[in-house]
């Protein structure tokens, strides 16, 4: 089915690119921080706004944030956040029609998109400047004044039931959904972020429809503005049109912290696929933890980046594997740590073997030139310099996105409780040799691993 809008839609589930995973992190607590050109406020009504005045291209960017995802769902309403997302995005509202937003969208130039998550529903605009009372008023309009109509809700299950199809037949997107199941079980990060083909099929409006009126309330939302206005017309405007929405008035019980994992878990199943994937990893910091910088930068030297010390074991003189590539994902209940392989199924023992035993030994490598002694320090790779200097790459990219930067600003005043957290760079700075290996020790070198094998399917079947 065509899409109206100017780019598909996208779900922040473990598929997602671990550069993206990180990024949402990256720009916030530096702009929360270190800018006279923003400002933040907070309306009466609860929503919580940042704004951050940037004039270097004339446009705008309005994101809401909604502290709504799958972790709020349970196993009879699997889906039904990515499904309301869809609703909300191309199905109308009591003013207008799907087709009559899609022409609005257009005649004004703008880009619009959201993301499903674990944690966070995010909804994305980006127009002209000049345009940026219709920005206000579109997204106010189609996230508070939603209308849900049985006809039209099923429409958008057949096309969520065709993006699950399409799940189950990528590898890597299948191989890391079973990933997040076992690595936190009996927990909602535990279910499936496009949901369950019958529960979608089952939903009705009416439970859509209640779901939507007890989430999307402005005092679940955080609201970020970067963009070419001053901060004085950004938070007129932001106030005339956002102040008159009514708070929330139902109790929504927190999502407890993910228990630790009580035993390894490995899952294999085959598919019509050409090599093998593999996904290895392990429970790692929530995203208030201190330690998730130290991740970020050890995820980076061990699996990222221009010269991962993966490559050594697994790319090495055996070849045990054709590509690696490793995340972290930091989440308000837990982390998640991984490490995705495509490899020739003969070694997948082997690539297994060498992969955990790295890792569990990666506490005693040396990562910068001061780790070694005598005429070897001369000769060293700075794995962890390297390591810092790309994450830095990374994040000034984001500063020239201003989408990015309003992506991160709502997502990051939804998730963060660490009033001390400071900025990200001076903390990725700070990072030392002593504290990878204490950050490896603790989180790669103990504790229990989860496996999860995708291979092809043998000759004749």
């Amino acid at each position: 089915m065509s899409r109206p809008f100017a780019a598909p839609m996208k779900v922040l589930c473990a598929a997602a690119l671990a550069l993206v995973l990180i990024l949402f992190t990256l720009t916030s607590p530096a702009i929360l921080n270190a800018h006279d050109d923003s400002r933040r406020i907070t309306l009466d009504n609860g929503l919580r706004v940042y704004l951050y005045e940037r004039h270097n291209l004339p446009l705008i960017h309005v994101v809401c944030a909604f502290d709504f995802g799958s972790k709020n769902e349970t196993d009879d309403t699997s889906g039904l956040a990515h499904l309301l997302e869809h609703t909300i995005l191309f199905r109308g509202t009591a003013q207008r029609t799907g087709d009559q937003i899609s022409r609005e969208i257009r005649r004004h130039g703008a880009y619009f998109n959201a993301h499903t998550g674990r944690d966070v529903s995010l909804f994305e605009l980006s127009c002209p400047s000049r345009f940026a009372d219709f920005a206000f008023r579109n997204q106010k309009e189609i996230l508070f004044d939603l209308r849900i109509r049985q006809d039209e809700l099923d429409k958008e299950k057949d096309v969520i039931l065709e993006e699950i199809s399409q799940l189950n037949d990528d590898p890597e997107r299948y191989a890391l959904s079973h990933f997040f199941s076992r690595l936190f079980p009996g927990h909602p990060y535990s279910l499936p972020i496009y949901g369950r083909k019958d529960v979608i099929a089952s939903l009705s409006a009416e439970t859509v429809s209640a779901w939507h009126r007890r989430f999307f309330v402005p005092d679940r939302c955080a609201l970020a503005v970067v963009g070419d206005l001053s901060l004085e017309e950004m938070e007129e405007k932001v106030r005339a049109v956002f102040s008159s929405i009514p708070k929330g008035v139902e109790f929504i019980p927190e999502i407890p912290e993910a228990p630790a994992l009580v035993r390894s878990d490995e899952f294999e199943v085959r598919m019509d696929i050409q090599k093998t994937y593999m996904v290895i990893g392990k429970r790692g910091p929530d995203y208030n933890h201190d330690d998730q910088f130290g991740v970020d930068v050890l995820t980076q030297v061990l699996g990222r980046g221009v010269n991962p010390l993966l490559n050594g074991p697994l790319r090495g003189r055996r070849r045990l594997v054709d590509s690696i590539s490793m995340g972290y994902s930091a989440l308000r209940c837990g982390g998640a740590i991984h490490i995705m392989l495509i490899l020739d199924s003969k070694n997948i023992n082997s690539a297994k073997r060498e992969t955990v035993n790295f890792l569990k030994s990666s506490h005693n490598l040396n990562y910068t030139r001061d780790d070694f002694i005598g005429d070897e320090a001369f000769y060293a790779l700075d794995f962890l310099e390297s390591a810092k200097n790309q994450l830095r790459f990374g994040f000034h990219r984001t500063q020239e996105d201003g989408l990015q930067i309003a992506s991160s600003l709502a997502r990051y005043m939804l998730l963060n409780t660490n009033t001390g957290r400071g900025s990200y760079l001076d903390a990725i700075d700070a990072v030392d040799s002593g504290q990878i290996r204490k950050i490896a020790s603790d989180y790669l070198g103990k504790g229990r691993y989860v496996t999860v094998i995708i291979r092809p399917q043998s000759r004749g079947k």
